[in-house]
């Protein structure tokens, strides 16, 4: 749980320690009234990646993913079809629609070995599909930030050499060196939540590939268990 907790805490320290330009303390207040409006897009952003990390840390989990209680369930009763596609129905796991898939084909008078190992295949990839769209908005949010903070840069460029181009004024240097920090502040946040929420994203990958790979064992396990169902001459439930 340490572990987990600290992966979240450069998310909640990224932007206080992105620019400490003159000042030695820099305040959040402080770097949104330098950074300018893109800071206020980058600051969303940051708080998009924290709740996201949140909802895959209690989320991508094996007990809600592929929980052995289901499986130990389905090998108990899995010669009963209502009952299983009952449980299944109460159950909103991945898995449980992988079983649904299998009894429903199962269901059916010319049901094959094929058919039923095609069948719980073909809903198992689909479970695994949407568990690594699920992780692709952190992936999303650590492309998007670069990019807006560089957004920040070309605004706060363009602000002092537009002071430096007026012709009626004399250029103040305040106007220039505002113009430069808020190129530099809203550059290192942007970079700052975009490296560090692809960090994150490379470790929920791995996360994802592991249930992704329990998911498949257990899709294969129920294929195995109901081909044998399959082959015999009636199904209990019908």
């Amino acid at each position: 749980m340490f572990k987990k907790f600290f992966l979240l805490m450069p998310f909640l320290m990224c932007l206080p320690l992105a620019a400490q330009d003159s000042a030695p303390a820099a305040t959040l207040g402080d770097l949104m009234e330098k950074g300018g409006p893109v800071m206020y897009v980058l600051l969303f952003l940051s708080f998009v990646a924290v709740c996201l990390v949140f909802y895959y840390i209690f989320s991508l989990r094996l007990d809600i993913i592929a929980p052995p209680s289901l499986l130990t369930q389905f090998e108990e009763k899995k010669k009963d079809l209502d009952v299983m596609a009952q449980i299944c129905k109460d159950d909103d796991s991945p898995l449980a629609e992988v079983i649904s898939s299998g009894i429903e084909m199962l269901r059916k008078p010319n049901c094959s070995y094929d058919m039923l190992h095609d069948a719980i295949e073909d809903e198992g990839s689909r479970q695994a599909g949407r568990l690594w769209h699920r992780i692709q908005y952190l992936q999303d949010v650590a492309v998007i930030s670069p990019m807006v903070g560089l957004l920040g840069t070309v605004v706060g460029m363009i602000r002092s050499f537009g002071a430096l181009s007026a012709e009626n004024i004399t250029p103040k240097p305040t106007i220039i060196a505002q113009g430069i920090s808020m190129a530099l502040i809203t550059t290192a946040g942007g970079l700052i939540i975009g490296i560090l929420s692809m960090i994150v994203y490379a470790y929920f990958r791995g996360r994802v590939n592991g249930l992704v790979s329990d998911l498949e064992g257990a899709s294969n396990k129920i294929s195995r268990e109901m081909s044998k169902l399959a082959a015999t001459p009636e199904k209990s439930g019908e």
